[in-house]
C-alpha cells in the first residue's frame, strides 16, 4: 500500500506533519478528514509532489535536507530489522514499525517508501533499489542473497555487525585525529603569525642599523617578504589545485591510476591493501554463508570497495573463476591479498567451509588493522610536534642570531 507524507490542520487549527498509508491520494485525503484533519499538502513518501497547495518555503527546506540514511542510521535500522524479523514479524510490518519510531523526517520517508513497495509485492532488496544512496549495491546484494537462501535474519545480523565495526573504526579514527588536527592548526597559526608580523618588524629594525645579517635571518626575511607579497596568489593557486584534483579524480581512469599508485606506496600501500582485503573477506564471508554463488559474491564484493584499482583486481579474479580457475589460485595471481587470507581461502576450498574461512580471515585482518591504526595514531602526535616545533625553532633562531651578534659587537 502506498505511503504519503501530509501536512494538515487539526481541529484546533494547528499544523501537523506525518505519514499515512492509503490506496490512493483520494483515499489518503479521506482518511485525514475522518481524523478531523484538513489536508494542506500531500506527497508520496518517495518525494513526488502530489498537490500544488504545498508551501513553497517548506518544499525548499525539504529539498535541502539529506534524503539518504547515514551510516549510523543504516546500522541501527539493520540491527532492528534483524531482531524484529527474527521474532517472526513480517517485513512490511517491521518497516512500518521502524518508520513510526524513526528519528529524522527523511528516515521515516525512506522506510515508509520501502514498506509501500514491499506491501505491493516487491522483494525487500528490489524495494531498496529506489534509494541507492541509503542502501548501497553491496548491501542490497547481501539482502538478496539472504532472501534467496531463506536466511534474511542471519544476513541482516551479520550486516549489522559489519556496519557496527566500520562505524566503530571510523569513530575511533575521527576521535583520535581531533587533537592532532587542532595541534596542527594552532602551530601553523603561530608560524604564520611569526612570518607575517614578527619577522618583518625585526627585519626593519636590523635593516636600519646597516649591519650584515646572518644567512638564516636573510632567508627568513626573504620568505616572509615573499609570503606577504604573494599570499593571495598562493591561496588562489592552492584552491585551484584542490578543485582541479577533485574534478580529475571524478574521472574513472584518473581515479584508477591514483588508487593504484596509493596501493603501491611503501607502508601506506600495504595498509590500504590490508584494509581492502579485510572488507573483501568480510563481504565474501557474509554472501557465501548466505548462499550466494561465487561469481555473484565476487561481483558484489567488487562493488563494496571504493578503491577502483582494487575493484579491477577483484573483477579480474571473478573472470578467472568463471573460466574454471580455483579461487585461491586466482587471488594469489593478483599479488594483492595477504598470505594469511590466501592460506585460509585455500583451506576453505578443500574443506567446503569457504564462507567461514573468509570470515575468520576478516577477523584476523581487522585485528591487525586496529593494531596498525593504534600505532600510527600514537606516532602521529609526537611527529607533528617535532616537525612544527622544529619550524618554530628555526624562525625564532633566525630572530635571535642578529640579537646575539649585536650583543657580541657591543661587548667587543
Amino acid at each position: 500500500m502506498p505511503a504519503f507524507e501530509y501536512e494538515a490542520l487539526d481541529a484546533r487549527g494547528r499544523k501537523s506533519k506525518g505519514l499515512i498509508t492509503a490506496d490512493s491520494e483520494y483515499a489518503a485525503r479521506r482518511e485525514l478528514r475522518s481524523r478531523e484533519m484538513a489536508p494542506l499538502a500531500l506527497r508520496s513518501a518517495e518525494g513526488r509532489k502530489m498537490s500544488a497547495q504545498a508551501d513553497d518555503g517548506a518544499s525548499l527546506m525539504e529539498r535541502l535536507r539529506a534524503q539518504d540514511l547515514s551510516g549510523r542510521e543504516l546500522m541501527l535500522v539493520t540491527r532492528q530489522m534483524s531482531s524484529l524479523i527474527g521474532a517472526g514479524m513480517p517485513i512490511a510490518e517491521t518497516l512500518g514499525l521502524l518508520a513510526e519510531q524513526g528519528g529524522r523526517h527523511h528516515m521515516k520517508r525512506v522506510l515508509s517508501a520501502v514498506r509501500a513497495r514491499v506491501s505491493e509485492g516487491e522483494r525487500l532488496s528490489d524495494a531498496m533499489k529506489a534509494y541507492p544512496r541509503s542502501f548501497p549495491a553491496v548491501y542490497r546484494a547481501m539482502v538478496a542473497a539472504g532472501e534467496q537462501a531463506g536466511g534474511l535474519e542471519a544476513v541482516l545480523a551479520r550486516l549489522a555487525d559489519y556496519l557496527e565495526k566500520e562505524e566503530a573504526v571510523k569513530n575511533r579514527i575521527t576521535g583520535a585525529l581531533v587533537y592532532p588536527v587542532v595541534l596542527s592548526v594552532v602551530a601553523l597559526g603561530v608560524v604564520m603569525l611569526l612570518m607575517t608580523f614578527v619577522v618583518p618588524k625585526i627585519a626593519d629594525q636590523f635593516t636600519g642599523m646597516g649591519m650584515a645579517l646572518p644567512l638564516l635571518t636573510r632567508i627568513m626575511i626573504s620568505l616572509s617578504a615573499g609570503l606577504l607579497a604573494s599570499w593571495p596568489f598562493l591561496l588562489a593557486g592552492g584552491a585551484a589545485l584542490v578543485i582541479g584534483a577533485m574534478l580529475a579524480l571524478r574521472q574513472a581512469s584518473v581515479r584508477t591510476g591514483f588508487d593504484g599508485v596509493m596501493m603501491r606506496l611503501p607502508l601506506l600501500g600495504g595498509f590500504l591493501r590490508q584494509v581492502e582485503a579485510a572488507r573483501f573477506a568480510r563481504t565474501m564471508g557474509i554472501l557465501i554463508e548466505a548462499g550466494s554463488v561465487l561469481p555473484d559474491a565476487l561481483q558484489a564484493a567488487a562493488r563494496a570497495t571504493g578503491n577502483l584499482a582494487f575493484r579491477q583486481t577483484v573483477e579480474k579474479v571473478k573472470a578467472d573463476v568463471e573460466t574454471g580457475r580455483g579461487l585461491s589460485d586466482a587471488l594469489q595471481a593478483s599479488r594483492v591479498f595477504p598470505a594469511l587470507m590466501l592460506f585460509m581461502v585455500a583451506a576453505g576450498e578443500r574443506s567446503g567451509a569457504l564462507g567461514e574461512m573468509f570470515r575468520r580471515s576478516a577477523d584476523q585482518l581487522e585485528q591487525d588493522i586496529d593494531g596498525a591504526v593504534s600505532v600510527g595514531l600514537n606516532l602521529l602526535e609526537p611527529g607533528i610536534i617535532l616537525v612544527l616545533g622544529g619550524v618554530v625553532v628555526v624562525i625564532v633562531l633566525s630572530i635571535l642570531l642578529p640579537i646575539l651578534q649585536l650583543n657580541t659587537l657591543a661587548l667587543g
